[in-house]
């Protein structure tokens, strides 16, 4: 199951303030890396969640200085230009009550910021209570005109398809592990490899043969050409006595 997570609190306390249920349980830490910046959270040991940074989907799919809440079953965030500026626990038992205080804490912040006027604010649900929630929002969020202000960006699982995941420090080690065995692969295969493929392909050792061969028969050549200049020469010696040549030709 795919979770959003605040990546961008000040310490390690707050983190685990937020998302552990108790001071006594273990944390473990995810991060990820954007433009060599470091994005870390500090999650439920035990958690079953593939936790997605909820700074970097906003940075992926919003503009700056635009505003987008994300509401989990106990989470309600607000965020404004990628930056968390609110975030508060919500009791599932007070559902409504957190909700509405929430809700007014957001019409508050963004009438300060934008300067008075809300023209848009983008959300994400990710609660059993979509419907329900969605409805408080619309209703609750309204401009001057009573226009509904508040817009839904999209399905949890949807927008992180292009996000990274968030690595512990075994998965990040793993996939570096890979990483630097696929780049000497590579590296072999551009120096080393294609030496091996001219050595296997592009030469043309079968020429050698042919090559002394070909000497071999040259020098026969030379041989029986020097042996017939040899044969010729005492053929004339030998005649060279006779009156009637003509007639032994």
């Amino acid at each position: 199951m795919v979770r959003l997570a605040i990546t961008d609190f000040n310490s390690q306390e707050e983190s685990e303030h937020f998302y552990l249920n108790d001071r006594f349980e273990l944390s473990k830490r995810l991060f990820t890396y954007n433009k060599f910046k470091k994005r870390e959270v500090y999650v439920p040991k035990n958690s079953i969640y593939e936790y997605y940074s909820l700074n970097l989907l906003s940075k992926k799919y919003l503009a700056n200085n635009e505003f987008l809440i994300y509401i989990a079953d106990e989470e309600y965030v607000l965020l404004f230009n990628h930056k968390t500026i609110y975030s508060a626990k919500i009791n599932p038992s007070f559902i409504t009550d957190d909700m509405i205080k929430s809700i007014l804490m957001t019409k508050h912040i963004t009438m300060l910021s934008s300067g008075g006027e809300i023209k848009k604010i983008n959300y994400i649900v990710e609660s059993k209570f979509r419907a329900g929630i969605e409805v408080l929002l619309q209703e609750n969020i309204k401009n001057d005109k009573k226009e509904v202000v508040c817009f839904k960006l999209g399905e949890v699982a949807e927008l992180c398809e292009n996000l990274n995941e968030l690595d512990s420090s075994k998965t990040f080690y793993t996939k570096l592990s890979i990483l630097v065995f696929l780049f000497f692969i590579i590296f072999y295969g551009l120096f080393f490899g294609l030496i091996d493929l001219k050595k296997d392909y592009l030469t043309h050792p079968s020429l050698d043969p042919l090559k002394q061969e070909l000497r071999f028969e040259n020098d026969f050549i030379k041989r029986q050409d020097k042996a017939l200049s040899t044969a010729q020469k005492e053929y004339d010696k030998l005649i060279s006595c006779i009156t009637y040549k003509e007639e032994l030709k």
